[in-house]
Formats: structure tokens, sequence, C-alpha cells
């Protein structure tokens, strides 16, 4: 073979192999096949989700979805007066369900309870379950992740999808469940920009300068009480109104 069609086979051969490479790259961002990117039901939350069901069914109109775990579903309790007074006005809705990982969030959508809502702006926090209840790796998280944000894009591809930062847990900077929340919020960031999603990391409202995390706002150093909530509603008062527009 003479040596310029020689190199012509062997630069096709190059090419060819560095695109089945970055394919196969993909593919394994997308299907790395997890216990947190498996849809099952949170069991012990039947009720809450057939709540939810019904209070979707009423509100076929909200413009703004709340989705996440016991934190977001505190918006229902101890942050009630400040989601009455933030985000009521804003057609707001309640989507939270205590102990869910990302596995069950996954689980709803695809229940289809929730396909009715329009909504102009998802918010979703979810993951620090993954990391409380079996110390997910936090690529896991990711997976679990980038799984619901996928299935959010098909089922609403109108709406803006808004990613919040995972909160941080436990008192100090050095708790293995706020580094491994933490390793996970690194990965979460790049995650939403590849998606074409918001991404809102509000941790610094609940620790000081060193990192301790405040038990005046999370008095069980996990979940906010009436002052942490409002901390929150403070931090997103600006960009869910820019994103609402």
């Amino acid at each position: 073979m003479q040596a310029p069609l020689r190199l012509a086979f062997l630069t096709l051969f190059a090419s060819l192999a560095a695109c089945a490479s970055a394919s196969e790259d993909a593919q394994a961002r997308t299907a790395a096949p997890s216990t947190a990117n498996t849809p099952v039901e949170n069991e012990g939350m039947r009720a809450r989700n057939q709540e939810l069901v019904a209070r979707a069914q009423a509100n076929p109109k909200a413009r703004l979805m709340f989705l996440g775990d016991s934190i977001t579903q505190g918006w229902d309790g101890a942050g009630r007066s400040v989601w009455d007074l933030e985000f009521a006005p804003l057609d707001a809705i309640n989507l939270g369900v205590s102990g869910d990982r990302t596995e069950h969030v996954l689980w709803r959508l695809q229940q289809g309870a929730y396909d009715q809502l329009r909504p102009e702006l998802i918010v979703m926090m979810i993951g620090t379950n993954n990391t409380g209840h079996r110390m997910d790796p936090p690529a896991d998280i990711e997976g679990g992740v980038r799984a619901i944000l996928a299935d959010l894009r098909r089922r609403y591809p109108k709406a803006k999808l808004a990613l919040l930062a995972i909160f941080p847990r436990g008192e100090n900077a050095d708790d293995e469940m706020r580094r491994n929340n933490a390793e996970a919020n690194k990965l979460l960031a790049p995650l939403a920009r590849e998606v074409g999603a918001e991404w809102l990391d509000l941790n610094r409202a609940f620790v000081d300068a060193n990192g301790v995390l405040s038990k005046q706002l999370m008095p069980d150093l996990l979940h906010p009480n009436e002052r942490g909530y409002d901390a929150w509603a403070n931090a997103m008062r600006e960009p869910i109104s820019r994103w609402m527009r």
C-alpha cells in the first residue's frame, strides 16, 4: 500500500476509534445503572405521594414547582408562613416528600401524576438522603440527578429548570456526610450547565465563615426551622424573580 493511502486509512481508523470512545463515554454518563437512578417507590410515604397527586390535580395552573425531600416538604410545615408570603403569590406548588432519594423522585415522575402541570420554573434539591441513608458515592448521586433532569426536560420542555446545591448537614465542614454532599455538589454544578439548567448554591446562607452550620437556622443540623426557611427564601428571591420574568 502506498504511503499516502496507508496514512489516510490510519487517520480514518484513529478518527473512528475516537468517535467510538466519545460515544461510550457519553453513554456511561447517561446510562450507568445504579440504585440512585433506578426508579422505586418511597413506600413509607405513600400517603404523602397520594396527597401530592391530588394537589397537582387541584392546581393545574401552578407556575412554580418545587421538588425534593423533607427539606422541601418542610415548606408545608416550619416554612409555611414564609411560603405563603414568598411563593404562594407566584402560584407555587410544593411537591417535596420526606425521605425521598433520587430514585424516589424518578419513580414519582414516571407515574405521570404531575404531567398535567405546565410550570414556568421547576426548582429541585435532592440527594442528601442518598448520603444520609446509604452514603451513595457522589457520582451515583450525580447520575440520579442527571436522570431526573432528563425526565423533567422531556415532561416539561417549556419549563426552566433550577438545580439547587444540596444543603450542608452536620455541624462542621469535616462532617463525613457534609463532605459527601459537597463532593456531589462539585459534580452537580457542571451537570446543570451541561443540561441547560440554572445552578444555585445557597449554602453560604446557612454557615459562618468557618463553615459551621447554624443551629439557629437548622437546629438538628439538617432541617431548617422557620428562620432557616426565611433565609432560604431571601436567598432565592432575586433569582426566582429573574427566572420567572
